[in-house]
């Protein structure tokens, strides 16, 4: 049945159990997109909860020495790039924790930077790539081929002369200070930030591990204002969640149609809710992990200027 949205006269179609976007996607307001978004009552009361964990898991760091604490983000941190690739079935360089660190160097969000995130991102794979500062010239999809050789579109990205419009939009909603939910909670401002990476797709590869990293800068961010701190290391990665419930993951993003005819404020609720449950289940495990971290005396904050950075992270102000 034709439902119809108020005060704006667009038709809202019912969406598709699969195929979302299959026709390649043109410019549309980012702003609009997420205005039409309305939180559940019943993801409310998720929030409520997992961020209710979330302030346990912060009041525990307090048993813990900085150096410790610093240590278990770290550890976390390696472990996080290395899920990200396997998410994609790519292989990792381990040198990359190495030679370029993993510290953000600046929560601040332009094309540069997005480029330079996307750069690091594809080097940190085995195989051989060259830089690029620019935005695909091409069409994307995302597909499979079934067993007949028959190939099954599930979405198209946006039309690839209008990605730098999209981006433009992108970058300005990240950067809003709205008090709505959608633009000041950690967990649901850097899970629609992700989102909405992934459906514009603005590279031609790389982009899913882009948008987990784009999920973490935007998470630290909105943990600093909450708690005035100044972190430069996410305090809670989901790579490794999103790694073992990878079909959910995908099927999550592959539901949601991205323009403003279809009514999609379901599937992204949806997708909001499977985010929050990821990081119950990473909450879940960070107590042991942390401990186990802490018993074996690790240090990895070996590198004079890693030490100067996370030394400025104001952790006091987390306990």
């Amino acid at each position: 049945m034709l439902k119809y949205l108020a005060n704006k006269g667009v038709i809202l179609m019912p969406v598709n159990e699969m195929g979302m976007n299959s026709d390649f996607v043109p410019y549309f307001s980012l702003e609009e997109y997420i205005d039409r978004i309305k939180l559940t009552d019943s993801l409310l009361f998720h929030l409520e909860s997992t961020s209710k964990d979330f302030d346990e898991y912060i009041k525990l760091l307090s048993n813990y020495e900085d150096n410790e604490i610093i240590n278990y983000w770290i550890d976390m941190a390696h472990q996080e790039l290395r899920a990200s690739q396997h998410i994609e079935h790519g292989s990792f360089n381990e040198s990359i924790l190495r030679e370029k660190g993993i510290v953000f160097d600046s929560l601040n969000i332009t094309h540069k930077r997005i480029h330079a995130i996307h750069n690091f991102i594809m080097s940190s794979g085995e195989e051989s790539y060259t830089e690029s500062n620019t935005y695909r010239k091409t069409p994307v999809k995302i597909s499979r081929y079934k067993s007949n050789g028959t190939e099954e579109i599930f979405w198209r990205g946006a039309n690839p002369e209008d990605v730098l419009k999209f981006m433009n939009d992108y970058i300005k909603a990240y950067k809003q200070n709205k008090i709505s939910l959608l633009y000041s909670n950690p967990f649901i401002n850097a899970a629609l930030m992700s989102l909405l990476f992934n459906r514009i797709h603005p590279y031609s590869d790389g982009n899913g591990r882009t948008s987990r990293v784009i999920y973490n800068l935007k998470f630290t961010e909105q943990i600093n204002k909450l708690y005035r701190a100044k972190l430069v290391l996410c305090p809670l990665n989901l790579s490794n969640r999103l790694l073992a419930n990878k079909y959910s993951y995908v099927n999550a993003i592959d539901h949601i149609a991205f323009n403003l005819t279809e009514d999609t404020n379901l599937a992204i609720n949806k997708w909001f809710d499977f985010i929050l449950t990821m990081a119950d289940e990473q909450l879940f495990y960070s107590e042991p992990r942390l401990e186990r971290l802490v018993t074996y005396n690790e240090n990895l904050i070996s590198e004079p200027e890693l030490s100067k950075k996370v030394k400025s992270m104001r952790l006091s102000r987390l306990k």
